[in-house]
């Protein structure tokens, strides 16, 4: 029975290691996805994309729910330019992504770029990723 048991947890333990590589580059896809979104002022794959609990915090400390989150993003159509080296980190059906970006904004008429440090919470529903936490740090300007 025992060894039955260690069988079983053994199985379902390579079954999970199978699934990191896939859902490692689903997240990362997912990212894409909504850094694409976002420029393109997409409102319905950003609600495909974001939890309905999402919490969006911005470096400014403005935190923003699901709604106002697309409304802003809509308004804003901001072009986040990812750096290299973005982690992705996999609990099982929770993901941490943490990397650096450039904001491309427009503030008061005026082109900006903002150079950022962020962190995402991506959870897995069903077959799906979803962004239900973000945050950002801005950085200094190089």
């Amino acid at each position: 029975m025992r060894t039955l048991f260690l069988l079983a947890v053994s199985a379902c333990l390579c079954l999970a290691a199978e699934n990191r590589p896939a859902d490692e580059k689903a997240v990362r896809e997912a990212v894409d996805q909504f850094n694409v979104a976002a420029k393109a002022g997409d409102a319905a794959t950003l609600d495909k994309l974001l939890h309905a609990d999402l919490i969006y915090g911005h470096s400014s400390a403005l935190i923003e729910d699901k709604a106002t989150c697309i409304k802003a993003l809509l308004a804003g159509k901001p072009n986040f330019v990812m750096q290299p080296g973005t982690t992705v980190q996999l609990y099982g059906k929770t993901a941490v992504v943490h990397g650096k970006m450039v904001a491309n904004v427009v503030q008061n008429g005026k082109p900006v770029q903002i150079p950022l440090d962020y962190v995402q919470v991506w959870v897995k529903e069903g077959k799906a990723w979803r962004m239900t936490t973000r945050h950002t740090t801005r950085l200094p300007q190089s």
